[in-house]
């Protein structure tokens, strides 16, 4: 036995995430900067891609930076990590599996520049005393195609919440009843003699049946040997024998729930293009009895034991006073697409907010107008490149500048119309 060893946290964003979070930001939340429900693969959807696992995420866009740096970071990731704890205690977790892969994130969007400031946190429960785990062993790809369908069939009759989480039991081949035996296909003609349909090397091979966690406490692994019980993740991991962060607060579940401190763990890591082949991971894990008694496990109640909890978040250190990620877009999207894209942006802006300056008066004009009664004042003395398409700046005497004007957000180039009074 060796200390359990889990593979590298990383995670990846993609560049439909920034404009997503921007148009939820201009066209829902606006003002709101209320925690908001989202899955790790959409912020507004809540439909799981095929090929993809669902996991329970929370996410605060707030409205300045300031509100962002102020933010009490182990706070945030002890309240996201007392979600799973608490789930875990009253059993709320066998509803809904996917919380053991949960996940927090706080972010700023600046729309005039841009520019996108995040961190997220992945809240993992450590157990205390650690786990051991035998060598990582595999299948063949016989009984891995076999594995494969069942695990796939079993998805379609459950909830997508309980799809990355599950049990697995083996039926040895000599215990298997005749519904699991294959006869001729209907399709073929039926001329064989079915009691000697099977040739000495087509004897039954092992059978798997799927369940949800849940089903452990109902008796799903009642006589059944302890090697064909098998507690099973969809594990992200690419290492022979390292598994996903998940699993921590798997065994967390294992031990807190079922007083477990042996069991086998499945890493089932499934290919579509070739099913077949044998990527999923069994090894045996084991931790010795915890000297507290009942308390198999606990929650730290006072800063001194936050401790015990962990997060991953995407920056390369987990401390609060690191930098995290600021990611500028502006080179993906295009001086000549955000001349275009910025005036959209801006109009929707005004919709719920407007500068405080000699510019907002003539704004808020015209909103009162429209029958706008309700209008907040942001102070904002930037220029941006939706100024050229202010045809309200007139009013306000100020000239209207081309594009190159704006250009790295100087606002020094020469005008259309400079120096004509336009009042």
């Amino acid at each position: 036995m060796e200390p359990l060893k889990f593979a590298p946290w990383t995670s990846e964003i993609d560049l439909g995430f920034y404009s997503a979070l921007g148009n939820l930001k201009l066209n829902h939340d606006r003002l709101d900067s209320a925690a908001r429900r989202i899955h790790n693969t959409a912020l507004t959807q809540d439909h799981v891609p095929a090929g993809f696992y669902r996991g329970e995420g929370y996410i605060r866009n707030y409205n300045t930076m300031d509100e962002y740096k102020q933010v009490d970071k182990p706070a945030h990731i002890e309240r996201a990590g007392r979600t799973i704890w608490d789930a875990i205690n009253d059993g709320a977790i066998f509803s809904c599996p996917s919380l053991l892969s949960s996940f927090s994130a706080i972010c700023y969007a600046d729309l005039k520049k841009f520019k996108f400031t995040y961190q997220f946190a992945y809240p993992t429960l450590h157990s205390d005393p650690t786990w051991s785990c035998s060598t990582a062993q595999k299948i063949s790809p016989k009984e891995t195609l076999e594995l494969v369908d069942k695990v796939q069939t079993w998805r379609y009759s459950v909830d997508g919440r309980q799809h990355g989480f599950f049990l697995a039991k083996k039926i040895r081949g000599d215990l298997l009843d005749d519904d699991h035996v294959s006869h001729t296909p209907l399709d073929e003609p039926d001329d064989r003699d079915f009691e000697h349909d099977h040739k000495p090397d087509d004897t039954p091979d092992d059978r798997w049946n799927i369940t949800a966690l849940a089903d452990y406490e109902t008796g799903f692994f009642n006589d059944v040997d302890a090697d064909d019980q098998c507690t099973c993740f969809a594990d992200p991991s690419t290492f022979e024998s390292n598994p996903g962060w998940m699993l921590r607060d798997l065994l967390v579940l294992v031990r807190q729930r079922w007083r477990l401190e042996k069991l086998h763990i499945m890493c089932h890591r499934e290919t579509q293009a070739r099913p077949e082949t044998p990527h999923a991971i069994f090894f045996e894990v084991e931790s010795v009895k915890p000297t507290e008694g009942d308390h198999y496990a606990t929650f730290p109640s006072s800063p001194e034991g936050r401790d015990s909890l962990s997060s991953f978040p995407t920056a390369r250190s987990i401390a609060p006073s690191e930098r995290v990620p600021m990611p500028d877009i502006t080179a993906w999207d295009r001086d000549t697409r955000s001349t275009n894209s910025s005036p959209i942006v801006n109009m929707g802006v005004y919709i719920w907010s407007s500068s405080s300056g000699v510019h907002a008066l003539s704004v808020t004009r015209c909103l009162i107008g429209l029958e706008v009664r309700k209008i907040t004042f942001v102070g904002n003395a930037k220029l941006s490149y939706s100024n050229p398409y202010y045809v309200i700046t007139a009013s306000a005497r100020m000239s209207m500048s081309e594009a190159e004007a704006n250009r790295n957000g100087k606002g020094n180039g020469r005008g259309i119309g400079e120096g004509q009074d336009r009042g």
